[in-house]
């Protein structure tokens, strides 16, 4: 035996190993564990039985019908999608078949909660980091660490609750903290019908390059806070135009520095 074929030895009891790994991690403590020790047992029994019989054509259908193939894709197929949906989304894989900088499902969610919220005359002040993650801020606040999502997002306002007054800090994607009080702007205002809440987002705006969404409680106006500017009475298409300008071109150009570095 040859250096090489060793090597091809090794090579193919590590995948062997890995996949049986990755199999025993998918089943244990699922009910897919239990399916599959009670196939076992019957596919035992089953072979018991036919050989004894000699029945040699259900020997055929049986070993059709088990053939591990068909066995694993119908009893694992939730594991399997999971499996497979967590492989899609590594770092590593993701670039490779989505396109860059995509943030459109996201920013979807941002406008949908955000008129969800307008259209009850919920007030609420969303910032969206950028290269400033806005950590003095977040210091202060309630951690949270969640997925972005509507229920969530109106939960946390909803008048009443301990966190409705302070504003929500979304970085990659994610709600990181609620309740973060924000640093006022210093600048003044001529529009004395800005609240507390719009003078919070363009004092955030002014001191980072976050993008800050105001809601505001009276009117249920829409404004959009972006370093000196602040845009109001925004519709949904225009703050889905202007979310997918700043977000957008913000992501590419970090993945444009990360490419140059490397």
């Amino acid at each position: 035996m040859t250096a090489i074929d060793i090597l091809r030895a090794l090579f193919e009891i590590l995948v062997l190993w890995v996949l049986i790994y990755q199999l025993y991690r998918m089943v244990r403590g699922s009910r897919g564990g239990a399916i599959l020790a009670g196939l076992l047992a019957l596919v035992i029994l089953c072979y018991f039985v036919l050989e004894i019989t000699e029945a040699r054509v259900l020997q055929k259908i049986a070993a059709l019908i088990l053939s591990p193939g068909v066995v694993v894709v119908v009893l694992f197929q939730p594991e399997i999608r999971n499996a497979l949906a967590k492989f899609g989304a590594n770092r590593l894989i993701k670039p490779l078949f989505s396109r860059r900088s995509e943030k459109q499902d996201f920013i979807a969610k941002v406008v949908d909660s955000v008129q969800f919220l307008a259209s009850k005359h919920i007030g609420a002040l969303i910032c969206i980091c950028r290269t400033n993650k806005l950590s003095e801020c977040v210091q202060t606040a309630t951690r949270i660490d969640a997925e972005y999502s509507r229920e969530l997002i109106g939960t946390i306002f909803f008048p009443k609750t301990l966190l409705h007054d302070g504003a929500v800090i979304v970085d990659d994607e994610r709600i990181v903290c609620a309740g973060a009080i924000l640093p006022v702007s210093n600048k003044e205002i001529k529009d004395r019908s800005l609240g507390l809440r719009h003078r919070a987002g363009i004092g955030m705006a002014e001191s980072s390059d976050a993008v800050i969404v105001i809601v505001s409680e009276e009117t249920g106006g829409i404004s959009l806070a972006v370093g000196s500017a602040l845009q109001r009475d925004m519709s949904e298409s225009l703050l889905t135009q202007r979310l997918t300008e700043l977000l957008n071109s913000h992501a590419n150009t970090e993945d444009d520095s990360k490419d140059s570095q490397a």
